[in-house]
């Protein structure tokens, strides 16, 4: 769509908002799993239908109204629910013996669960005939336009998938992470970085992008403070951007 979402990163955290107050009224957690993506689609529905169509020509305005979004979702998480923040019990609490070493069971089945939905989006992309009229838009919307192919509405699914994954990312991680007002700003910023390092416009740069990012700050972690790794992996990325600045998988 040539467009960023810097609201992207509250997308995330109101996920994880969902399972923390569907699991606050009661009910199980993995409900509020399966609720957050549902509801992230339809908020991300009405803004690319309410707002951002009209945006499309102009993606510097288009940065600037998500952002101007984002600022007022966080000012109203914290005037509903507070500065301070929230944690969701997690739903694995054991853990599991990996070559010796004890590993959390939760990380394993988000590890499990990630893997499904990366293959899951790959074949979107790659395999059926919505992906490639995804693909054809991104390389020629005009063109694209002539074959008959609705852009418009490629734009709105796309729009609603990514606000939907978004959500799901964020009641995935809901137990492992503190829920405040202005964690989503700290993901959005890591989204970025993977991004770009990975090589944007390419879904395989984004996985490699996520490996280099998460899989490098948590080998960083093993060795020295968690804040100095993120710093490090932080400093490694932009040694990258400056080499290669298409991405290490260039389209």
């Amino acid at each position: 769509m040539k467009i960023l979402n810097m609201a992207h990163g509250e997308f995330f955290i109101l996920g994880a908002y969902v399972v923390l107050w569907i699991t606050t009224a009661g009910a199980n957690f993995w409900l509020g799993v399966a609720a957050a993506p549902v509801i992230l689609g339809a908020f991300g529905f009405a803004l690319q239908k309410g707002l951002l169509r009209f945006l499309q020509r102009d993606p510097i305005a288009a940065i600037l109204v998500t952002w101007g979004l984002g600022m007022i979702i966080r000012q109203s998480l914290q005037i509903i629910m507070g500065p301070r923040p929230y944690s969701v019990s997690n739903p694995f609490p054991g853990s599991v013996s990996l070559f010796g070493v004890a590993y959390p069971a939760y990380r394993i089945a988000i590890i499990a669960i990630g893997v499904v939905i990366v293959l899951a989006v790959l074949w979107l992309y790659m395999k059926t005939s919505f992906g490639l009229q995804i693909r054809a838009t991104i390389h020629n919307r005009q063109m694209a336009a002539a074959l008959g192919i609705n852009t418009g509405r490629i734009n709105a699914v796309s729009f609603v998938t990514g606000s939907a994954l978004a959500g799901l990312a964020g009641a995935l991680l809901s137990p492992l992470i503190p829920i405040g007002p202005l964690m989503g700003l700290h993901y959005l910023i890591k989204c970025f970085f993977v991004v770009i390092v990975g090589g944007a416009g390419h879904l395989i740069g984004t996985v490699v992008g996520g490996f280099v990012i998460g899989g490098g700050e948590s080998i960083f972690q093993f060795a020295i403070d968690p804040v100095l790794a993120e710093i490090l992996i932080f400093l490694v990325a932009l040694v990258i951007i400056t080499i290669r600045p298409k991405g290490l998988i260039r389209v």
